[in-house]
């Protein structure tokens, strides 16, 4: 025997009211996600300008320095490289089938190296800290390989192997 009696009816206006609970739970949260992602890309928008804007004002004369050299290193390489591209290109008409498809291999690879030393040159201008020692070293690795591309672009104008007297 049930001792209890169920009565449907006032029962109702308890879902009712769980149920308006919950959508306006779902609306409030769902406006304070809106705000709070709209603040967040705000926020790494305006981090973003001050790191870019204020990278530069943060570094000690010691690090501008050194920058400021590496900026001469690879104006000067990219200068050499230009100069050497053009040279091989003004003389490939006149080479055999095989040198002059080295050469395009290696002026490939000296454009590849000065794109990569360009971009990480501006990588480490734009940072500071603790990530600046890993993106020196990523900039000297790059110069490096711009120097090696250019010995290979040398010695395929050449005919020969490159070699570091090749310069």
């Amino acid at each position: 025997m049930n001792t209890h009696r169920h009565d449907s009816g006032s029962s109702r206006p308890i879902w009712i009211g769980a149920t308006m609970l919950a959508i306006g739970t779902g609306a409030l949260l769902a406006t304070a996600c809106d705000a709070r992602e709209t603040s967040v890309a705000a926020g790494e928008t305006f981090v973003g300008a001050a790191i870019a804007a204020g990278t530069a004002e943060n570094q000690t004369p010691e690090i501008q320095s050194e920058l400021a050299d590496l900026d001469q290193q690879f104006t000067a390489a990219d200068r050499a490289a230009k100069r050497e591209i053009e040279q091989a290109n003004a003389n490939s008409e006149n080479m055999p089938v095989a040198l002059r498809e080295r050469l395009a291999a290696a002026i490939e690879r000296t454009q590849d190296a000065r794109g990569e030393a360009s971009e990480r040159l501006e990588e480490l201008k734009n940072s500071g800290g603790s990530h600046w020692a890993s993106r020196r070293a990523r900039v000297v690795e790059a110069l490096g390989e711009l120097e090696e591309a250019r010995h290979e672009v040398v010695a395929a104008l050449a005919g020969g192997e490159p070699s570091l007297s090749d310069g």
